[in-house]
Order: structure tokens, then C-alpha cells, then sequence
């Protein structure tokens, strides 16, 4: 039997042609139906807002009292790197309303601008503006009740200091008192002021008519202005540890949290992207397509040389 003549095969150049038409068509229709299926997503947007945290007691500190309070207070970058990992924990559940607030919230600091930045995604750009403004008020006041604490402890512990020293000043002042009742008021010797001024003695007390005498009253000056001083600290730190309205007022003044940029209606969602995913699978799939052409011809060149 006589076989049966063989199909001419096609030029290479054609062949090429023939293989990128398929390619592209492919890549088309797969960009449409990337492009239909991303219209059936519902889409998300996101709103964000820029918040710069200071502290700040150095106008604070001025005063003996509100010195104390801010002494050694919590540096912004822990604070705000506390409150960012929050959000992955159940802590917030309440306050956000939602079970997961890792799925529509998030936060981030960077030490390096110093900037907090929090970001809230919702079904329409009205919701996104309220949930990152919801998001926003809770730091706030995360931050101040922080810091808060941070100064409640702080008065704590200088008011058992306070206490101790008013302690320690009324029995020092009632040892002195003691002794100043027994003092002698009698004149020193002649030459008795020369040699206390060359003791370094307070030329006021050397040279006094009972040296002893006026050093043991000034002693007692000393140490009532010392008791004085403590209870009147004292005083002062269980009146601000007894108001809480107040200690927050002077957290107010020393934190200073400053929204740079507020929360805003977003004009795009941020998923899904129907044009920039259809783009993406149409390019993915020609570039894959142009592969396998030029795998196939160079294999089949290689057959086609070899018989």
C-alpha cells in the first residue's frame, strides 16, 4: 500500500502569528472575565487619619507637685506601641464593636516621624470615615488613661515620700526643741568668734552673743520650714489623688495629641480594583502564553533539524 502524502506543515512565521493570536485572545478573555468577576466583590473602602503624640512636662515641671507627677512618664513611642497592639487583641472587642477589629481596624507607628497612623475599612466611604473617627476617639482617650495611670502612680509614691519626710522634719524639730530648751544663753568668751570663723562657721552664728544658742535656733527655723514644706506637699498630692477630674486636667496639658490629618470619605474602595485585576491577569496570562510559544518552537525546531 502506498502512503498517504503528508500535510504540508505551516512557515515558522505563520505559525508564530497563528500561536500570538490564540495568546492574546486568551489574555482578553481572561482580563473580562477578571474584570466581570471583580464587580461581584463587595467592594471596601478606607479611611485614615495622622495623629502626632508628645509629651511634654517641662512647663509642668515648674512646680513642685505636678514635677512629681510627670517624673518619668511613659515616652510616646510605648505609648502608641502599646495601644497598636491592641488592636490584635480582645481588648477593644467592647469599645469597637466588633469581635475581630483586626479585620477592619488597623494601627501603626513609626518612630522614626513619630506620626500614629489609624486606619478603619467599611462598606461605603461613610462608613470607613465613621469607624476610623470611632478609632481615633478610642486612642485618645487610651492614651490619656495611660498616661494617667502612669501619673497616679507616680503621686502615690511621692505621697508616701511626703509623709515620710513630714514625719522625719517633726521628730527632728522636737529633738531640737528639746536641747533649745537647755541651751545656755550665755556670752561667749572673748576670741570664741574668731575661732569658729576659722572653723567655717556661719559668721552670723560666730559672731552672735550665744553662738550655740543661735544655732540651735536656726535649727529649728530649718526644720519648721521642712514640716511645713512636706505637709503642705502632702496636702497637695491627696487633693489631686482625690479628684480625678483633676489629674486628668494636668494629663491634658502634658499629653498633647495632635491630629495632622483627620479621617475623610474616601472617593476610591481600596478592593476590589476591577481594572487594575483584569489588567493583571490579561498581562500574567499573555506573558505565560509567549512562554510556551517559545518553549514549543524551539523544541520543535530542534525535532525538525534532528530528523
Amino acid at each position: 500500500m502506498s502512503r498517504a502524502p503528508e500535510e504540508p506543515s505551516l512557515a515558522p512565521g505563520r505559525r508564530l502569528r497563528l500561536r500570538a493570536a490564540v495568546v492574546v485572545g486568551l489574555a482578553v478573555a481572561v482580563a473580562f472575565v477578571t474584570l466581570g468577576v471583580s464587580f461581584l466583590f463587595p467592594r471596601k473602602y478606607e479611611s485614615q487619619a495622622l495623629v502626632s503624640v508628645t509629651v511634654s512636662g517641662q512647663v509642668l515641671s515648674a512646680q513642685l507637685v505636678t514635677g512629681q507627677l510627670f517624673a518619668n512618664l511613659p515616652t510616646p513611642p510605648a505609648l502608641a506601641q502599646a495601644f497598636t497592639q491592641l488592636i490584635s487583641t480582645r481588648a477593644l472587642t467592647a469599645a469597637l464593636g466588633t469581635d475581630r477589629p483586626d479585620l477592619i481596624y488597623d494601627a501603626k507607628f513609626d518612630e522614626k516621624k513619630g506620626l500614629l497612623t489609624l486606619r478603619a475599612n467599611g462598606g461605603t466611604p461613610a462608613e470607613a470615615k465613621q469607624r476610623a473617627e470611632k478609632l481615633l476617639g478610642i486612642a485618645q482617650t487610651n492614651l490619656q488613661d495611660r498616661l494617667t495611670d502612669a501619673a497616679r502612680a507616680n503621686a502615690y509614691s511621692a505621697l508616701e515620700q511626703a509623709r515620710i519626710d513630714t514625719k522625719t522634719a517633726a521628730r527632728i524639730l522636737d529633738d531640737v526643741r528639746q536641747v533649745l530648751r537647755g541651751a545656755p544663753r550665755v556670752a561667749a568668751a572673748p576670741g570664741v568668734a574668731a575661732g569658729l570663723e576659722a572653723l567655717k562657721v556661719d559668721p552670723a552664728i560666730a559672731r552672735s552673743p550665744s553662738p550655740s544658742y543661735t544655732y540651735l535656733s536656726l535649727q529649728e527655723a530649718q526644720q519648721e520650714a521642712a514640716l511645713a514644706q512636706a505637709r503642705a506637699r502632702a496636702e497637695a498630692l491627696e487633693g489631686v489623688l482625690n479628684e480625678p477630674d483633676a489629674l486628668r486636667k494636668l494629663v491634658g496639658q502634658a499629653l498633647q495629641v495632635q491630629v495632622l490629618a483627620p479621617p475623610a470619605e474616601p472617593l476610591y474602595p481600596v478592593s476590589p480594583r476591577p481594572l487594575r485585576a483584569a489588567a493583571l491577569a490579561g498581562l500574567a496570562v499573555m506573558s505565560l502564553g509567549v512562554i510556551l510559544a517559545l518553549l514549543r518552537e524551539s523544541t520543535g525546531g530542534a525535532q525538525a533539524s534532528t530528523a
